[in-house]
């Protein structure tokens, strides 16, 4: 048996970001809330640093973006596409053809369903405006650390560099949104296809994604979670077995993890909110879910949207989905401009 105690609604969840072309937006009516201290992530990465050395270049090539390692939020050096490798003992950084925005999301750690939200505009009440520039203009960087360093230093240190280069100034607040929040469909029960992780797992049997497909096509929908072969805290797609079927899993990860995840991976117009954690469940878990997209759901009809997906995830995980307000941290640009030369 798990006991669940549900919170109440202070969780957090970054699920977008705000750029404000000054301290206020006309017409935004949100609640606002300072918040003056460092996300924790920053506080255990050692907190204010700089690149040894930096260059940063306008790209005007239009050839394919590049990065040395993921400019995504997790923490581990994993390449996570083909035409990504791995960053040497973690003291260069190099990225070709990225936006500022792509930058934004790598230096300051947001989730996909923050880019989600900065790139379309999609949520009700977060008041994004983000100017074309930031979207679409690219750049070329490439750095050095003083000594090796994590993924998570490299982010305070690109910090440094865009709050230079580009002259970026930002501040956390939280406001109340619309939001879903994720909860136990039966108080005290998880689905058969979300397990704790296992303290045996010691996830050396891994493999990294863009050399896993053979592995993972092979790994039935309905094949116990522990023997997914993707790396532990991440989530990823998974081949479904099925035609127009969509799949995807996680190892050790936390259900706030998966929240955050979820509009990414199944499309903003499956989960139309961003999600917050509210089963109260801690530590880690594997899961995987697969379903058959189906919706027919118009603007406004939460009960339509991604109706096959919830039914998923209510007998695959035993979770669901209930619409409420919620609080969102949410990072606010307050300035930005085209970089200095070099």
């Amino acid at each position: 048996m798990i006991c669940s105690r549900r919170r109440v609604s202070g969780s957090l969840a970054r699920a977008a970001i705000l750029i404000a072309a000054a301290l206020s937006v006309p017409g935004l009516t949100a609640p606002l809330r300072a918040q003056s201290s460092a996300p924790d992530w920053e506080k255990a990465a050692g907190g204010k640093q700089e690149f040894d050395v930096a260059s940063v270049r306008q790209d005007t090539l239009e050839g394919r973006p590049y990065s040395n390692f993921s400019l995504d939020n997790g923490n581990a050096w994993f390449a996570v596409s083909k035409q990504d490798t791995l960053a040497p003992n973690g003291t260069l950084f190099s990225a070709k053809n990225q936006t500022l925005l792509h930058y934004i999301v790598f230096a300051y750690k947001l989730s996909g369903t923050q880019e989600l939200a900065l790139r379309f505009d999609f949520y009700a009440g977060f008041g994004l405006h983000v100017p074309e520039w930031v979207r679409n203009d690219r750049y070329d960087i490439d750095a050095r650390t003083p000594a090796p360093a994590s993924k998570d230093q490299m982010r305070l240190m690109m910090q440094s560099l865009l709050a230079e280069r580009f002259k970026l100034g930002v501040h956390w607040e939280t406001r109340e949104v619309p939001v879903f929040a994720l909860v136990l469909a039966t108080l005290g029960k998880l689905g058969p296809q979300l397990n704790p992780h296992a303290a045996s797992d010691d996830c050396a049997n891994t493999a990294l994604p863009e050399s896993s497909d053979k592995a993972a096509a092979a790994t039935p929908a309905t094949a116990p979670t522990s023997v997914l072969p993707i790396p532990c805290g991440m989530i990823a797609h998974l081949p479904a077995g099925a035609a127009r079927g969509v799949r995807f899993g996680g190892r050790n990860v936390t259900l706030a993890m998966l929240a955050q995840s979820m509009p990414t991976q199944t499309g903003l117009a499956t989960l139309p909110r961003p999600l917050i954690d509210e089963t109260g469940l801690t530590g880690g878990f594997d899961f995987s879910i697969a379903w058959t997209p189906e919706d027919t759901g118009q603007p406004g009809d939460l009960d339509a949207f991604g109706a096959a997906f919830r039914v998923a995830l209510k007998n695959q995980l035993g979770l669901k989905l209930e619409p409420q307000k919620g609080p969102v941290e949410v990072l606010v640009i307050d300035h930005a401009e085209p970089p200095s030369a070099n």
